[in-house]
């Protein structure tokens, strides 16, 4: 019984490692699969709160540009009676001709209880941006429909058009506070 158990353990043995013998090790996502230059190599999962910088020209590594936002923020500041509100800009298309049209004189109305808004003389380009978006407190917004910018100082329903552009980093109680409409100069911060 012993003699015919250590047999069948043994042949159960010699299976397994001539089926392993004959695979190739599996690659992880920071190896090229064979004939795949560096190039085409993808960044699957970088969240935009990681503060890991990554140097591409060193690494070898080439972000494409819907990654290039995460690692291309740019910070702007808006200027309201004196007082300085940080925001952090988004790199899309939108938010980058908004940033290519500072420094900007503007003037802010409560729109609904939720958001302040602001109407642009220009036209921001909406090609290749989400349909929408679920604005949070915080969120600096372009309503493509009436070409307004939008800072919610209040949570909001999805909306259909709507384009995060940015985010305020502080000052949220700034704007939150303005009863009446208030001018404001948005500018590039140095």
């Amino acid at each position: 019984m012993k003699k015919s158990f250590a047999i069948a353990l043994g042949l159960i043995l010699c299976l397994c490692f001539s089926a392993c013998s004959g695979q190739e090790t599996p690659q992880t996502s920071s190896q090229p699969y064979a004939g795949q230059e560096q190039s085409d190599i993808m960044i699957d999962d970088v969240s935009s709160s990681d503060n890991t910088q990554i140097d591409t020209a060193e690494s070898g590594i080439n972000v494409s540009s819907e990654m290039e936002g995460k690692f291309m923020e740019r910070k702007l500041k808006l200027t309201v009676d004196g007082q300085e509100i940080s925001i952090t800009l988004y790199d899309t298309p939108a938010a980058n001709a908004l940033y290519d049209m500072l420094p900007l004189d503007l003037t802010f109305e409560d729109f609904n209880g939720v958001e302040k808004i602001s109407y642009l003389s220009d036209e921001l380009p909406t090609e290749g941006e989400p349909d929408g978006c679920n604005p949070n407190v915080g969120d600096f917004c372009l309503y493509a429909p009436w070409g307004n910018l939008s800072i919610f100082y209040k949570d909001f329903r999805y909306s259909n058009s709507l384009i995060k552009l940015g985010h305020i980093d502080s000052g949220i109680d700034i704007i939150s506070s303005m009863n009446e409409n208030f001018s404001a100069v948005l500018e590039k911060a140095e």
